[in-house]
């Protein structure tokens, strides 16, 4: 197949002008873009994504790096992102890090690589220093969900606190007084978050937060199942616990099941996200909801308006979580 090379050396002009006529552009001469068009025509030239942005600087691309792709969380937000982008004629590119610092390095410098146009980023990094030297310094970045330390980029994410606040103020309301919980990845923003919710929320009612109740955890099923066996194995277990996300309540499920041990007639168990996991287990998990798909739409709109040059202050979007109550939690 021709190349434009090719079609610009046939024509007797240069790739720029080439490059012109297939996007569509002015100041090309029309006897010079009847032939060329002529040219292409014949040739059954098809542009790729790199020569219409010799002229553009643009490929009409936004890409999207998320830790965990597994995680119907990263899979709703995407859906967001997607069909916002889809409005403006722009494609996704997708990559996944597994939660891997280096693989997430690796799959930033390879998109910078591409020339994407906007970059949305879930990261796994702690500080921004740690993967600040794999962006372009031109790139409109819009952090998501998670934020490093130090890195200064749009952000959107919920309000972590005040999900767990919702949490234990609804456990608390139903009599339970031992409340433990099993925290995110260490290091990661919104574990941090939702665990200083957790305490602040205890506080707020007279509770002093016990280090015993609060169990390490991963936003994976082997973080929830290892967090609620530490749980169950201490002298005086908690009546109820809070999982930092809903991949570790169905690991912590999991492990309850394997003891003979029933929800919520044993524990009552609550946790973060609603996605189709909570719904659908049994027994229905008891959930500080997010606007899950409304983050996407929100973070490529975000994406967009830099691209646009229609914002140069930082902007911070937090979105409210709220309670959807269900079956996996009993008053004492």
């Amino acid at each position: 197949m021709a190349s434009i090379y090719d079609i610009a050396k046939m024509a007797g002009v240069s790739v720029a002008t080439v490059s012109r006529v297939i996007n569509g552009e002015k100041y090309v001469a029309p006897e010079t873009r009847e032939k060329v068009q002529k040219i292409l025509r014949e040739t059954g030239f098809i542009p790729n994504a790199n020569a219409k942005s010799l002229t553009k600087k643009k490929t009409n691309t936004m890409a999207v790096v998320v830790p965990d792709l597994t995680n119907p969380f990263f899979t709703e937000i995407i859906r967001g992102i997607e069909q916002q982008a889809a409005q403006r004629k722009m494609a996704v590119i997708i990559a996944n890090t597994d939660e891997d610092l280096e693989h997430e390095r690796l799959a930033i410098r390879s998109l910078m690589g591409r020339r994407v146009d906007a970059l949305i980023l879930a990261s796994a990094a702690r500080a921004g220093k740690e993967i600040r030297s794999s962006l372009r310094d031109d790139i409109p970045l819009v952090l998501l969900d998670r934020k490093p330390n130090g890195l200064e980029a749009d952000l959107v994410r919920s309000d972590d606190r005040g999900g767990a606040e919702i949490l234990v103020d609804y456990l608390f309301a139903l009599g339970h007084r031992r409340i433990g919980f099993i925290s995110g990845k260490a290091g990661i923003s919104t574990a941090k978050n939702r665990l200083e919710g957790y305490v602040a929320a205890l506080r707020g009612h007279g509770l002093e937060p016990e280090q015993e109740l609060m169990a390490p955890g991963d936003f994976q099923r082997t973080g929830g199942r290892e967090g609620i066996l530490k749980l169950l194995a201490l002298a005086q277990p908690p009546t109820a616990v809070i999982a930092a996300n809903n991949i570790e309540a169905i690991g912590a499920l999991e492990a309850l099941r394997e003891k003979k041990l029933d929800v919520p007639g044993d524990l009552s168990l609550v946790c973060f996200d609603d996605l189709e996991l909570a719904s659908q287990v049994y027994p229905f998990l008891t959930v500080a909801a997010q606007p899950v798909k409304t983050m996407g739409a929100v973070a490529a709109q975000l994406a967009l308006e830099r691209l646009a040059g229609q914002s140069s202050q930082r902007r911070e979007v937090v979105m409210r979580m709220t309670l959807l109550e269900r079956r996996s939690c009993r008053r004492v």
